[in-house]
Order: C-alpha cells, then sequence, then structure tokens
C-alpha cells in the first residue's frame, strides 16, 4: 500500500515549482506596475510643484514691482473702477495664453524668461458694487503656474496695498474742530528741512458750514493754506486694518482707561513750537477701544512711529509723540502740561462731538517724520491666500 501512495505522488514537485513559479512572476509584475505607477506619480507630483513655484513667482513678481520706488513698476490707473483689470505674464508662454495676455497699458510682460506664468489682476468690489472708500482697493491675484512637461497650478490671494501715512495737514478731521488759545500752536508748513508744505488744518466740511473750523483765543495755524475746507474724504478704518495686525504693542479695553508715564519711545523735546527729534526704532502702538470708549494718555506719556486708537483719544499732561497719530474717534488735545505732537494727526471719521485743541498743545507738520513711517510699513500685504487647482 505504501508503494502504491507514492507512485500516485510522483510529479508533485514539478507542480510545486511551477505554483512558485507563478507566484513569483506575479509578485515581479506587480513590483514592475507598482515602480511604473511611481515613477508617473514622483513625476506629477514634480510637475505640479514646479508649477506652483511658478505661479508664485507671478504673484511675488507683481508685488515687488507694484510699490513705490520699483524698477518697471506696475500701477493702478484708475483705483475705483470695477472693471479694471491688469495683465502679467511671460510672453509667449502658456500663462500669457490662458490670461488673454495681448498688447496694451495694463498688459505687462514679465522681467524674466524662465518661468511660465499669466496673473491676472483685478479690484474686489463688494455687495454694493463698489470697489473701495477713498482709492482704497483691495486686489484679487490670480496667477496661473505652467511647466514643460505638461504641470499646472493656479494661486488665488487677495493684496491690500498700504495706505499713505504721510498726514494731509497737521491736523485732519472728518467732524468740526475748535481750536482755542494763544499758546496753541498748527504748523503746515515742513518744518523738517523739506518743501513739502501742507495745511494747517484740512477738514472733509465745506467751508459754508458754520461750526466746520472754530477758532477763538489766538491760537496760531500756518500752512499752505492754513485751512483746507472739503478735503477729500480718508479712509482711517482702512488704514488701522492694514496696520493694526503689525502692532508690536496692542491694547484692548471695553471701558474707558487712563493710563499716565507710558514711553513708546523717547523723543527729543524743546518746546512747543520746535520739531521733535528721534532716532529710536519705529513702534505701532494700537488701542481698541470698541470704537466708542476713550483712552486717556497723560503724564509724560510719549512715542514714536504710529499711535491708532480706534475709539476716542484724550491727550494731556507733557504728551509728546514723533510719527502720526491715528485716531477713529474724537480727539481731545487739552488739559495741562506742554504737548508736541511732530509728524500730524488724523482723526474723527466716526466722532460724534468736536475735536478739541487747546491749552500749551503743538502739531507740526514734519516730512521726515511722515517718510521715516511710510518706508518702515510693508507696502503689500497677503489678507487672504487659496489654491484653486
Amino acid at each position: 500500500m505504501k508503494t502504491k501512495y507514492l507512485k500516485e505522488e510522483k510529479g508533485i514537485v514539478l507542480v510545486l515549482a511551477m505554483l512558485m513559479l507563478l507566484v513569483l512572476t506575479l509578485i515581479g509584475i506587480s513590483a514592475l506596475n507598482t515602480g511604473t505607477h511611481d515613477i508617473l506619480i514622483s513625476g506629477n507630483e514634480r510637475a505640479s510643484v514646479q508649477a506652483f513655484y511658478a505661479a508664485e513667482a507671478g504673484i511675488n513678481e507683481f508685488m515687488g514691482r507694484f510699490r513705490d520706488g520699483a524698477t518697471n513698476p506696475i500701477t493702478d490707473s484708475d483705483p475705483s473702477n470695477t472693471n479694471w483689470k491688469l495683465l502679467l505674464a511671460k510672453n509667449p508662454g502658456k500663462g500669457a495664453t490662458k490670461i488673454g495676455y495681448g498688447s496694451g497699458s495694463q498688459n505687462y510682460p514679465s522681467l524674466q524668461n524662465q518661468l511660465d506664468f499669466g496673473v491676472e489682476i483685478k479690484h474686489k468690489v463688494d455687495g454694493g458694487g463698489v470697489v473701495s472708500v477713498n482709492n482704497f482697493p483691495v486686489y484679487i491675484v490670480k496667477s496661473y503656474g505652467f511647466t514643460t512637461d505638461g504641470g499646472n497650478k493656479v494661486i488665488e490671494v487677495e493684496i491690500r496695498k498700504k495706505p499713505n501715512l504721510d498726514p494731509p495737514a497737521a491736523l485732519y478731521a472728518e467732524n468740526p474742530v475748535n481750536i482755542k488759545g494763544s499758546s496753541t500752536c498748527l504748523q503746515g508748513n515742513d518744518l523738517c528741512g523739506g518743501a513739502n508744505n501742507k495745511p494747517g488744518i484740512v477738514t472733509t466740511l465745506p467751508s459754508s458750514d458754520p461750526n466746520a473750523v472754530d477758532v477763538s483765543g489766538g491760537p496760531t495755524i500756518s500752512g499752505t493754506p492754513s485751512i483746507q475746507y472739503s478735503g477729500q474724504n480718508l479712509d482711517l478704518q482702512g488704514a488701522i486694518n492694514y496696520l493694526k495686525n503689525d502692532a508690536n504693542f496692542k491694547y484692548n479695553y471695553t471701558d474707558n482707561v487712563t493710563l499716565a508715564g507710558n514711553h513708546w519711545g523717547t523723543p527729543t523735546y524743546v518746546n512747543t513750537t520746535t520739531p521733535l527729534a528721534y532716532t529710536g526704532n519705529m513702534n505701532i502702538v494700537y488701542f481698541n477701544m470698541q470704537g466708542n470708549k476713550t483712552i486717556k494718555l497723560s503724564g509724560g506719556t510719549s512715542g514714536a512711529g504710529i499711535l491708532i486708537v480706534d475709539g476716542n483719544l484724550e491727550l494731556n499732561g507733557g504728551f509728546t509723540w514723533y510719527g502720526i497719530v491715528i485716531v477713529r474717534g474724537a480727539l481731545d488735545y487739552t488739559g495741562g502740561g506742554e504737548k508736541n505732537i511732530t509728524g500730524g494727526i488724523v482723526a474723527g471719521e466716526t466722532a460724534t462731538i468736536e475735536i478739541d485743541v487747546a491749552g500749551n498743545a503743538g502739531i507740526l507738520y514734519c516730512s521726515g517724520a511722515g517718510d521715516w513711517v511710510n518706508n518702515s510699513v510693508s507696502p503689500l500685504k497677503i489678507s487672504r491666500w487659496r489654491e484653486v487647482f
């Protein structure tokens, strides 16, 4: 019986060997397919990454050229036009074809010839069909990047351009102003050696408004002209939104608050009619007063840079500031102590009461302070970024 069973099992080794060979063949084919797919995936990933960098390069070139003092600058010729569009591309190229790049004043050739991209820039339009307030638009920038082996990517960003931080006057106001006292001085003529003379006061109210600017007690108001009526309405909220996230000192209060003796820089003081001098770092100080609460700064408080108050501001007691002061609400620049702001003040967008300036108070326009502030703030900011494809 045992011999019979052995004869019946003849050839089993050959069958097993063939089965093993089949299994190994299948494993080899699977490994080959996997390797091929990995190579394809790797190639696609490489092309996609290269296209992504090409799209980013288009955005970076736009941002580099869309600023003051840039080489071969890109400009916005019509900031309030809802249909405005600008094209930037490597031409010829797939990006240029994609965005319909052609000739014209709003079509800009790229300054490089390696990366293939096409960039389309438009104004962001709100629900009311308005581009912006006071020529302060937000830009929607869509960049298409391509590679020679078929890779493509689309990136879209939202860009805000820095508002002009050089004050339009020693004092700019969007509500009635009271200037009182013989020791009060508002000087719009450039006291820093430049020829960039400004008005002493710019008000957005017309000269026919009897409450626009009330002057009493013999204050000094000088400038070119001394008082300008019906001035352009500035977007103070837009400026605050642009600057507040960069503040290196941030304060948030839900009630009225008094602070004394704070120093965010210490300018050199002579008197209320002589410009302050300052050689330190620029600070951005932001007070969020919920739009209607008051921050009172007194007791020898000083600083240099940009002071931002989203609410009301009261200054007294030896206050000095070199730079610009932005107050969205009301300003009370009175009280005891000698006070000097060299640069300028813009105020009153949401104020429901008058702006008061009196009592040993100087507001002196200085182009040096304005230039210093402007040059220290980033010219463009990306407020939103997304990968479309």
